[in-house]
């Protein structure tokens, strides 16, 4: 508090007379500096303004735009105008003359109206000495001067009243420097050392060199630092204890909660299996037993029946729908399924369909397919984009080879099924088989689309990606 109310003295009592004196002063100047030029701007503007109305004012009487752009033309070779335009009645530009030099300030513009004053042509009125006068407005003059030299006189005017206060105020700094000196020594000293107390250095001290007031302030803050620097000590030790056994306890914590945590995860994770694999078998074995049954027992009744064509087709529907159950059941298995395999599965099913329809069938997988494994969900949706494929070729290509070309790349399968049959653009995109296969494939995540390929026939092309 002393030294602040010290040092505010001092600045008060040396400096503010002064910088109000400065300021005051440097207002007044300006303010009256920045007056006469604008007056200045303002007579000359007026002073051009009457030369070229007593000029121009016959010429637009007589409307002679040659002698307007004589005068336009001398005009503009005044220094400070910018521009000048003769303007008519009408508002129409008579003669015009422009300096092309760019000015960074805004011209100041001046407008002045011509009027004349027509005589009656009545002679003998004129000679008794009866006027009759009558103001028309011929037109306009636009005068426009730039501010480009008056601004270098702001900023001459700026600069003197800117030296001026600057010097007054390095005149005052250096009085009070003069005057202050010991006294800001001390206050200064004080000051740094509270300065790097406040950044940490309990060790910093004030020197002891001032006199009176100052010097007692000084022994007080060197004492204040030390009590300071003690119980900061003691509390520093306090806290690092404190924290030690904290952050023991919480590491004992955190551990223990993580294993619980897994713990309840792995338990809940067998629990659901559990769940998912009781219910699923359950599912299986109903459906074994259920759907499965009647569907064997009615082949084999069905087979028992004489030769004939209707025996023959629902002998094979009733074989389809039990490759689709094994599909089913397939998809309820927990386990995921080689896609080799299931590829091979498939081929075996078909190949009897395609025989009896005499169809060749040029089967060529990968070898690295082998390692790939999907899901039961996947395997399903991927047998069934496949059966929809060769369904869709049987119906409507007419075809007698069909391609099929499994590959991976990288942890991308791409499949790819053409004929040599006609290939017939289907007229409803939307429809169900389409819009099914397309459906199946964006839950495999991948692309499925269908064109024409060389030969004329169908190319059918699905792409998913798969975890290796």
């Amino acid at each position: 508090m002393l030294a602040r109310n010290i040092r505010s003295q001092v600045l008060f009592i040396a400096l503010m007379p002064l910088l109000l004196v400065v300021a005051a002063v440097s207002v007044f100047m300006l303010s009256e500096s920045l007056d006469d030029i604008e007056s200045n701007l303002e007579r000359r503007g007026n002073d051009i303004s009457t030369q070229a109305v007593l000029m121009s004012e016959f010429y637009f009487y007589t409307g002679d735009v040659q002698r307007l752009s004589e005068i336009a033309g001398i005009l503009i070779n005044i220094d400070a105008v910018s521009s000048v335009r003769f303007v008519d009645a009408n508002n129409k530009i008579l003669a015009e003359q422009r300096k092309h030099t760019q000015h960074l300030n805004k011209d100041r513009l001046f407008i002045i109206p011509i009027y004349s004053k027509d005589v009656s042509p009545d002679e003998v009125s004129a000679l008794a000495g009866i006027e009759d006068e009558q103001e028309e407005r011929l037109g306009q003059i636009e005068i426009a001067l730039s501010r480009d030299e008056h601004s270098n006189l702001r900023e001459k005017a700026y600069l003197r009243i800117m030296l001026v206060a600057v010097s007054a105020i390095a005149l005052g700094v250096f009085m009070v420097y003069l005057f202050g000196r010991r006294m800001s020594a001390s206050l200064s000293e004080m000051a740094a050392a509270a300065k790097a107390v406040k950044m940490g250095d309990l060790d910093s001290r004030s020197p002891e060199n001032g006199e009176g007031e100052i010097l007692e302030l000084q022994r007080l803050f060197n004492r204040m630092v030390g009590s300071l620097q003690e119980n900061e000590a003691d509390l520093q030790n306090r806290i690092e204890h404190a924290t030690k056994s904290l952050n023991e306890s919480v590491d004992a914590l955190s551990r223990k909660n993580t294993e619980l945590e897994q713990q309840r995860q792995e338990a809940i994770e067998l629990e659901r299996s559990k769940a998912i694999s009781d219910e699923r078998a359950r599912i299986m074995k109903d459906m074994h037993d259920g759907i499965g049954g009647q569907l064997v027992a009615s082949l084999a009744m069905i087979e028992k029946e004489k030769n004939s064509e209707i025996r023959d087709n629902i002998s094979s529907a009733l074989r389809e729908c039990l490759d689709d159950f094994r599909l089913i059941i397939l998809s309820l298995n927990v386990s995921d399924s080689n896609l080799q395999a299931l590829l091979a599965d498939f081929k075996y099913r078909i190949n009897k369909k395609l025989s009896k329809l005499k169809v060749r069938l040029s089967w060529q997988v990968a070898m690295e397919v082998d390692q790939v494994n999907i899901q039961p969900q996947q395997s399903l949706h991927l047998l069934r984009i496949l059966q929809e494929i060769f369904a869709n070729i049987l119906k409507h290509s007419d075809a007698s080879e069909i391609v099929l070309k499994v590959s991976l790349d990288g942890q991308q399968v791409h499949l790819q099924v053409d004929d040599n049959g006609q290939f017939n653009e289907p007229e409803d995109k939307g429809g169900h088989g389409l819009k099914n296969m397309h459906w199946r494939a964006g839950e495999l995540k991948g692309v499925f689309s269908l064109n024409k390929n060389e030969q004329g026939g169908a190319s059918a092309n699905l792409s998913f990606p798969v975890d290796l």
